[in-house]
């Protein structure tokens, strides 16, 4: 098999609904793995999501006078206190925010914001500026500076997000552990196990071979060891943190997970979807908190929710929301410090452009997930020092 070949079949291996993207970055192989002292579960939420029907500020005229469609009755709602209360569509997070166990950390977002999907979504993923354009993800450089195998750093999607590729290591993106494990044993890629070449550059793709090969052996390895019994909620996103869940559970030496729940692209007809959305995302996430806890390694994963931007304050014509800027966020640990429950604010009456203006860099949460959680010297991934939030 030629160069050219070899390259046109394996830029991206595909079978059934499985993807190792772009062939990683080379990788170390090795069994032996520091464990930082938590594991990190990143949730996006792909298309903008309402901030503002997800954790409504009903203390607010400005908020029903704004939203005279849209706007979530008061009487619907799952309080918090005098001036906030969670979509009655979010149940589980909000039992999660009475027991102490989730942050709402609102009005969050960046200076100068873009409200175009994707590159808003790059500034969260690269953790940039608005005026800066990088390559490398916020995961990706700390799988970069701390890890040394694909398997460190598990995305659960059809492809992987800028937020996990680093410079040298890069995550690795799979639907099914063992579809996964099948394609990449499958008999072309064992006819190409042990190559000869004097071609540097298709000796260094042979090596990402071998590579990912080991990673998608030891991933399925473990994930066999465990049998999950556990019922979780009809759909793709719960059965996403189901395997989530499995792998945790056997043991993996992988300390970032990723997966998103996408739609929340609302201009039109929000509420119907948007309620449909909320009904997936608590379910999946309830049942998945739910599952950890039972076999007492809750207390071992942080879990982090984001969304691109929120939506504007005001209602369009056509009963949705368009894009926006500053969103909520939300962190669910079993200990947070009290400080992270004082960061659910927000200022309807003095608006950018139609939109709440930030008030906690979204960098700042990065900044305390990275040091607290994962163990990590946030500067040299970051790039600089952002303000602390005191959430751990």
């Amino acid at each position: 098999m030629d160069r050219r070949e070899f390259l046109s079949k394996t830029g991206i291996i595909t079978a059934g609904a499985i993807l190792v993207p772009s062939f990683l970055k080379a990788n170390t192989f090795s069994s032996q793995l520091s464990l930082s002292k938590k594991r990190l579960v990143v949730i996006q939420l792909s298309g903008g999501n309402d901030g503002l029907n997800a954790v409504v500020p009903y203390g607010s005229d400005e908020y029903y006078n704004s939203r005279p469609v849209l706007g979530v009755p008061q009487s619907k709602l799952l309080k918090i206190d005098d001036k906030f209360g969670f979509n009655p569509k979010l149940s589980g997070l909000h039992r999660l925010q009475q027991k102490g166990w989730l942050s709402i950390i609102n009005s969050v977002g960046y200076p100068n914001p873009n409200r175009s999907h994707f590159r808003s979504m790059d500034i969260w993923h690269t953790a940039s500026d608005s005026n800066d354009y990088k390559q490398t993800g916020w995961l990706g450089n700390y799988l970069d500076n701390n890890c040394q195998n694909a398997y460190e750093g598990i995305e659960i999607g059809g492809s992987l997000s800028l937020s996990m590729k680093g410079q040298t290591n890069s995550g690795i993106a799979l639907t099914d552990p063992q579809a996964f494990y099948d394609t990449i044993h499958s008999k072309f890629f064992d006819e190409l196990q042990n190559p000869s070449s004097e071609n540097n550059e298709l000796n260094f793709l042979y090596k990402v071979l071998n590579d990912t090969k080991n990673s998608a052996k030891y991933i399925f390895d473990q994930y066999k060891l465990k049998t999950n019994p556990t019922e979780y909620p009809k759909g793709q996103f719960s059965k996403q943190l189901k395997q989530i869940s499995t792998l945790i559970k056997s043991d993996i030496q992988t300390p970032v997970f990723y997966t998103t729940l996408g739609g929340f692209d609302t201009h039109v007809n929000q509420e119907g979807m948007q309620d449909y959305l909320f009904e997936q995302l608590d379910g999946g996430v309830s049942a998945f908190v739910n599952d950890l806890e039972k076999d007492d390694i809750l207390k071992d994963t942080t879990i982090v929710i984001f969304s691109e931007f929120g939506r504007r304050l005001k209602e369009n014509a056509s009963r949705g929301t368009d894009h926006g800027a500053a969103n909520a966020m939300f962190v669910i640990d079993t200990n947070l410090s009290k400080k992270a429950h004082t960061f659910n604010q927000i200022d309807l009456a003095n608006l950018e452009n139609g939109d709440p203006i930030y008030k906690v860099d979204f960098r700042s949460v990065y900044q305390e997930v990275l040091a607290s959680i994962l163990g990590a010297d946030p500067r040299p991934i970051l790039g600089r020092k952002f303000d602390d939030l005191g959430l751990f």
